[in-house]
């Protein structure tokens, strides 16, 4: 059998789950192709193969497959998988649901053995199959860039965030990956030339025991790698014993998900943390010299017009003007297909008409001047992409202060630093923006 697996966006990363899937498929006689659009452009007749998977990890790589897909003629055996499988099937009907590589949904659609002796679990994946590490996310750090590897501890999460597409899937849980693979799988990639490893768990600190486990037997393996990862607000300053250990074990910095300052809109989110805790996890990064990247996502429904200057302040105050990606201060609420934040009756009296070609419901402002702010803000990026973050992080405060009529910038010097970061800055719960959508199809996704 002849089957095509693509892939178009994951997060800069290389989309580890489709090799993993050709070990699955790979009995000695399917013949199995990849492509990775993010950063390959190959010409393809779809109705060559005998099957075609597309793996939707998220809104982003839905919406680019969609424009793909669109007007082609398609293999007769079609199945997607990822966390917006569910999502992608609104419109694409044909396609079969494969939530589990482990189970036989896979080998029953397409009619034939597959590899008996795979495990999700436990199964090293063979990147060797995917474009080269090299031409996925870098770490920049001044006039250094480091390849960037990646690797997941665990799948799935214990948190509900209502704007997440993890939780739509895995209802609160997760489970661990084999330490065996983890290890190995790092190993493989060290040899391929990487110099830095990303943990991609929604959150490292959901089972920090096993983390920090894992993250000891690297730093004993690999003691001239570096790591980066994501840590919840809430679990920063649940476990800072095992948050202070992160600086002795290369943890080059943290990404959280600060999301906004405003504590209405944090409850609906149900992020379990408030805007008093922000700075309590920025001050206990900075105590442990720890860079803390925060991630926000300031406009949704029910944004206020002192939101925005707030998340500033915050920013001026800790002086974190480097760790804060430029273009997150203009992101909006994303409301997918089964979204839980339409299990809250808040959002009904601004959630408007449901876009099948975007995934996602469109909604309106409690305060209309939001609207405009936001588009202020993005237009201004849109329009300066060719300045440096730090130029562009100033230009977006004084529309801000124009805006709210309000001053935000401390006067006096300011002590720029070069800071370490990864290449490539857009997260899986934001709306996907024209910036990146054209970087992603013209493969300059890469800074």
């Amino acid at each position: 059998m002849k089957i095509l697996l693509l892939s178009f966006y994951d997060l800069g990363k290389q989309p580890k789950i489709i090799s993993e899937l050709y070990q699955k498929l790979n009995n000695g006689t399917n013949e199995i192709d990849i492509v990775d659009y993010s950063v390959e452009e190959k010409s393809i007749k779809l109705n060559d193969y005998d099957a075609l998977g597309i793996y939707a990890s998220m809104h982003t790589a839905s919406v680019l497959a969609e424009e793909y897909l669109r007007h082609k003629e398609l293999p007769s055996k079609l199945f997607v998988f990822g966390l917006y499988a569910k999502v992608f099937t609104e419109i694409f009907h044909n396609f079969e649901i494969i939530q589990n590589l482990d189970n036989e949904d896979l080998e029953s659609l397409l009619n034939v053995q597959l590899n008996g002796e795979y495990s999700f679990k436990h199964s090293v994946p063979d990147r060797t199959v995917l474009p080269s590490i090299t031409d996925y996310s870098h770490i920049v750090d001044g006039s250094n860039n480091l390849i960037a590897g990646s690797v997941e501890t665990t799948y799935g999460c214990k948190h509900e965030c209502t704007h997440c597409p993890v939780p739509i899937e895995f209802n609160g849980t997760f489970k661990t990956f084999g330490t065996d693979k983890i290890l190995k799988d790092v190993s493989n990639q060290v040899e391929a030339g990487a110099k830095h490893i990303s943990f991609n768990d929604p959150d490292f600190f959901n089972g920090p025991k096993h983390a920090l486990k894992i993250l000891q037997a690297l730093n004993s393996e690999h003691p001239e790698i570096t790591y980066d990862s994501t840590i919840k607000v809430e679990h920063i300053l649940k476990y800072p014993d095992y948050f202070k250990e992160l600086k002795n074990l290369k943890m080059l910095f943290v990404i959280s998900a600060f999301e906004t300052t405003n504590d209405k809109v944090l409850n609906i989110l149900k992020k379990n943390h408030t805007s008093s805790d922000l700075n309590n996890a920025v001050e206990l990064s900075l105590s442990n010299s720890i860079d803390i990247r925060p991630t926000w996502m300031p406009f949704s429904p029910w944004t206020k017009k002192q939101d925005l200057p707030n998340i500033i302040r915050l920013i001026e105050e800790y002086k974190l003007r480097e760790t804060v990606d430029p273009i997150q201060l203009t992101i909006k609420l994303l409301v997918p297909k089964n979204s839980l934040i339409l299990k809250n009756p808040e959002i009904d009296n601004y959630l408007q008409e449901y876009d099948p070609a975007s995934f996602s419901y469109s909604w309106k402002y409690k305060s209309p001047d939001m609207d405009k702010l936001q588009i202020d803000l993005f237009t201004y990026v849109l329009h300066n992409e060719s300045l440096d973050e730090y130029a562009q992080y100033l230009g977006i405060v004084k529309i801000i202060e124009q805006h709210t009529e309000q001053n935000l910038l401390e006067s006096g010097d300011y002590n720029q630093r070069i800071v370490p970061k990864l290449s490539e800055t857009w997260f899986c719960c934001s709306e996907p923006n024209k910036i990146q959508l054209e970087r992603i199809k013209s493969n300059k996704a890469l800074i």
